[in-house]
């Protein structure tokens, strides 16, 4: 399905592309002296619509997207290659990408931004020491999902921890006289997405460092252990688990909980309010946190100017026309007015960065944030992680939790190391 979808997501950037290329070359006695292209690099699908709400209210610059599937891999661009003016995408902010990008504060010494404008976290991470560098875009959180007849089982109005979702989950399960489970209140080992969550909750802290991934090693051994637990207890086994799933949990998420074999599926906003927009569904959600602490997904998203970018001051007016509420309360009318079928939630894929939006706009448009915006107190910023980090945790960490998880005796458990060799082999060797 990712396939798929990149490569529609490529068809479109890259047609509207060639699209505005065109047209513009045709102007190019003007280029000559001064370039009045916005040449943006992106593989978010959703700009391709911000960039013709754009276009079509400037009468100077105009912008023209470029598809790149990995913004962040594709810096500094190729030697005969159009460099971009700007670049949007996850994974921007590590020492191989930020040192691309130029400074950003000037931006807000013009009335017409204000730093005040972001969630200050979000906005914080897109600094390198006390220099603005990237400005943040859109962000996604992770939730809990459950059927709105189940809500008396649910202990919280706003957020679950680990322990709760646990409990509540327990008091779930029931059992047919066979003694063969009919329902879980949750499975753990069915959601790769949710054992990393635990990775995060529990301080594992994955992270880059002079160009490794490294971790604490001892909360990662302390993650696994409390699964294993949880499982153990509370589902019988990792095979009853593993069987549980194979048998009922072949649907949607969220049919998993409206069929009633489960009290709660996994899920992250983006994913979450798709859904809730696209059809009716009686499910209500919670915010998955610890500690106070809900963790952003690590896939945020980022903008910066490239730092040898052709047209600064194009750059600069797009940057802060995006990033003022009015601009996104009018892309967000704009799309339910012209009824524009895209895959992505809210802005670019996720909560605006623009609290205002995310607080008193998206409501608008999602009537079921109303009953539960995110706290911006509690948001916890992703680590500074590589460009092929999405890869990496798939292939790496994913892998060897599932592994740890169902082993059954611990010689069988494989190390971490390993699953990083298989990695390396396939995508380096």
């Amino acid at each position: 399905m990712k396939t798929s979808k990149h490569a529609v997501v490529k068809i479109l950037l890259t047609t509207l592309f060639l699209f505005y290329i065109t047209s513009l070359l045709s102007c190019s006695g003007k280029q000559k002296t001064h370039s009045k292209r916005i040449v943006i690099w992106t593989n978010n699908s959703e700009f391709a619509q911000y960039v013709e709400y754009f276009n079509s209210t400037h009468e100077e610059d105009k912008a023209v997207l470029v598809y790149k599937e990995n913004p962040a891999l594709s810096l500094p661009p190729a030697k005969d290659e159009l460099p971009p003016d700007i670049v949007i995408g996850s994974w921007l902010r590590t020492e191989q990408t930020q040192k691309y990008f130029r400074k950003l504060d000037y931006i807000f010494d013009v009335n017409k931004l204000s730093s005040e404008y972001f969630y200050q976290q979000l906005l914080e991470s897109g600094k390198v020491g006390a220099a603005q560098y990237l400005l943040p875009v859109s962000f996604n959180l992770p939730a809990i999902i459950f059927e709105n007849q189940n809500k008396n089982l649910v202990s919280d109005s706003y957020t679950l921890n680990l322990e709760q979702i646990r409990s509540a989950a327990s008091a779930y399960n029931q059992k047919n006289r066979k003694g063969a489970y009919t329902k879980i209140g949750f499975t753990p080992l069915s959601n790769l997405d949710f054992l990393y969550l635990v990775t995060k909750l529990k301080g594992v802290n994955f992270h880059e460092e002079k160009g490794q991934i490294v971790w604490n090693q001892f909360r990662l051994d302390e993650s696994t252990a409390y699964v294993k637990d949880w499982v153990i207890k509370e589902n019988e086994s990792a095979q009853t688990e593993q069987d549980f799933a194979y048998k009922y949990l072949f649907m949607p998420y969220y049919r998993q909980v409206s069929t009633g074999r489960t009290l709660f599926a996994y899920t992250t906003s983006d994913e979450l309010f798709k859904v809730m927009s696209e059809q009716p569904l009686d499910i209500d959600y919670r915010w998955v946190a610890q500690d106070k602490m809900i963790f952003a997904e690590d896939s945020m998203t980022m903008m910066g100017i490239y730092k040898k970018a052709n047209n600064v001051v194009g750059a600069t007016e797009f940057l802060i026309w995006f990033s003022q509420s009015k601009t996104q309360q009018h892309l967000l009318e704009r799309k339910n007015k012209l009824h524009l079928q895209t895959e992505q939630f809210g802005i670019a894929g996720g909560f605006s960065a623009i609290r205002d939006v995310t607080e008193h706009v998206l409501p608008i448009y999602y009537p079921q944030l109303l009953s539960n915006l995110p706290p911006a107190q509690m948001i916890q910023l992703p680590q500074k992680l590589p460009a092929r980090w999405e890869g990496y945790k798939m292939q790496v960490v994913e892998q060897y939790l599932l592994n740890a998880l169902t082993a059954e005796e611990s010689k069988d458990i494989l190390p971490m190391s390993d699953f990083e060799k298989e990695y390396r082999k396939k995508f380096y060797d």
